[in-house]
């Protein structure tokens, strides 16, 4: 009895003074060694001084920490892990070749350097000149490292992570740098990105896109609404811009909505006010609009009247002139356009889908 309790006690003393890591972590299998890590986030930093960084969120899976504590813990060295040294970047900036860069944690990765990369958490890259807040990026991750013979040896790939996705948009020359702000800033539908922007923009195209301004001054989500009060549309944005309260019906028992019409530049300005004051106007609401009259008009400076004044319609007369104040809309030597009062008059009187994502782009920057 007394040697078997020796035996014990002398069995437990050892244990004690191994590393729990040790008693811990199992020998680690091929899979597991060739398991990639995940990256969750995907983020461009500038410091306003000249120096933009890529920094990107890393998690190891339990399996690959627990090789990593395996091969530490029996003193072989990450070397004997076989790659499990260190994590590598990869990234393409504006569609160009794959490019790598070392990553660490809360500091810049130097050759040379010792610290050891954290193996979850936010890494970052070197500065790069290349790279600008509004570039597309494609990023994925490694773990690297050289074996006991100096051969490299890398898991898989992780995930792709892309920020600032560029869509090859159908449009004219001068809108194009506007158009990609506007698509990073989620204020083009899904439902115009391929479309051909140069064309007309009808109703329920103008919908979406009012929609998505809303939700970008609001950091909110509309939800769409169970049943359409329209007769000619269920539409799950035009219902979302209706719910809000930012749009309504196209005749006078407000059943029919019309959603292949085209839009007028007036209409457009109109729409647009009307998420603007839904926002900042506490209690607005469509029905009640006339009674904010007064109010609305304290909140801007008139600007000077465009030539053909008269010919906006009185319900948009106070809405184009706001949005002119503030430098959302603009005329065309001195006309604003406001409709299309004749065949000659198609061309410029009804808004273009491109046109409109640019005034939703300006109200948002400068609003």
């Amino acid at each position: 009895m007394k040697r078997t309790i020796s035996i014990l006690m002398t069995m437990l003393l050892i244990l004690a003074m191994l590393p729990a890591a040790a008693l811990a972590a199992t020998e680690p299998t091929a899979e597991d060694l060739k398991t990639p890590p995940t990256i969750s986030k995907l983020e461009i930093h500038d410091d306003k001084e000249g120096f933009v960084w890529l920094e990107v969120t890393v998690q190891t899976p339990a399996n690959v920490l627990n090789a990593i504590d395996y091969y530490e813990n029996h003193e072989l060295g990450y070397n004997q892990a076989g790659y499990i040294g260190g994590i590598e970047l990869q990234y393409s900036i504006d569609g160009g070749e794959w490019q790598t860069s070392g990553l660490t944690v809360a500091g810049r990765y130097y050759e040379g350097a010792e610290e050891v990369p954290s193996w979850n958490g936010i890494h970052e890259t070197w500065y790069l000149d290349e790279l600008h807040v509004d570039s597309e990026v494609k990023a994925r991750a490694r773990y690297t490292g050289a074996d006991a013979d100096g051969n490299i040896r890398c898991s898989d790939w992780s995930n792709m992570l892309t920020l600032n996705e560029k869509v090859d948009f159908q449009a004219s020359s001068w809108a194009l740098s506007d158009l990609a702000e506007a698509d990073a800033l989620g204020l083009i539908p899904d439902s115009l990105k391929d479309k051909d922007l140069t064309k007309t923009i009808t109703r329920a195209e103008f919908a979406a896109i009012s929609v998505k301004v809303f939700e970008a001054l609001t950091f909110t989500t509309i939800e769409e609404l169970e049943e359409s009060p329209f007769k000619d549309t269920s539409d799950p944005e035009v219902l979302k811009a209706y719910n809000v309260g930012i749009t309504d019906g196209s005749n006078s028992k407000g059943d029919m909505f019309s959603p292949n019409a085209l839009l007028t530049r007036e209409q457009a300005a109109t729409m647009l006010t009307r998420v603007w004051k839904k926002v900042n106007l506490s209690g607005w609401c469509l029905e009640d609009d006339s009674s904010f009259d007064e109010q609305f008009k304290t909140c801007y400076t008139m600007p000077a009247k465009f030539d053909d004044d008269a010919k906006i319609a009185p319900w948009a007369y106070d809405s184009v002139y706001f949005m002119a104040a503030n430098h959302i809309v603009e005329g065309s030597n001195g006309r604003f356009n406001p409709k299309a009062l004749s065949s000659a008059e198609d061309a410029i009187g009804y808004a273009k889908r491109e046109q409109a994502i640019v005034i939703a782009l300006r109200m948002v920057k400068n609003l």
